[in-house]
């Protein structure tokens, strides 16, 4: 937890983009997300998707570590967000948002029952051994026939300390491979990011199912 709030407090959060993730607007009508469903937005920070998902009539409930990531999202919105205790973790909302702030993979079972569900970097914010607890907090916090759509970024882990850490296509698949259905939908190399001194780089998009 530590790491992610000196990352916040000295304002290295290069993850965060000033647009809609592309990948994000081009697939998330390909997985066929129920109209104006509870989308789950694991590790949310202040991301502006949770804008774009909101704009297209779903209610959006985030889950995010730091407080300062949370109290940034609303306060860039320009609203003032209720706020309230529920049990280990604090709960701000106000119009479409619900923000969860505290440990993402710790939410009590059930506090969240999504429709449909957003990764674009919150797989690869973990390393792979804390990733069976992600998935699992995933099945817990949505429905039956949730789906959901996972954006990843893959590259030689020994050539970069993460984090992002590396998601293979085949990790994808093992980790999900128990209670739920897994599409891939698209696999691009990303030629323009191999300033980072890596041998090749790509990012592939999934539509991933809840059975």
């Amino acid at each position: 937890m530590s790491f992610w709030q000196h990352r916040w407090a000295t304002e290295q959060i290069g993850w965060h983009r000033e647009v809609h993730n592309d990948m994000m607007v081009e697939y998330w009508p390909a997985i066929g997300a129920p109209e104006g469903c509870e989308v789950l937005v694991p590790l949310c920070g202040k991301s502006l998707d949770m804008h774009w998902l909101a704009e297209r009539g779903h209610a959006v409930v985030g889950l995010e570590l730091v407080e300062q990531g949370v109290k940034a999202f609303f306060a860039e919105a320009g609203l003032s967000p209720d706020r309230k205790e529920q049990g280990d973790h604090v709960r701000y909302s106000r119009g479409p948002f619900t923000l969860f702030q505290g440990d993402a993979l710790g939410l009590a079972p059930g506090t969240v029952q999504a429709e449909a569900w957003y990764d674009r970097a919150a797989m690869i914010a973990l390393p792979d051994e804390m990733r069976t607890a992600y998935v699992e907090q995933l099945r817990q916090q949505t429905k039956p026939g949730a789906v959901g759509l996972l954006i990843t970024y893959a590259y030689p882990q020994e050539e970069m300390d993460g984090p992002p850490f590396a998601l293979i296509d085949e990790d994808v698949r093992r980790h999900f491979a128990e209670g739920f259905e897994v599409d891939q939908l698209a696999k691009i190399d990303l030629e323009d990011e191999r300033d980072r001194g890596l041998s090749w780089i790509t990012s592939s998009v999934f539509k991933i199912t809840r059975t």
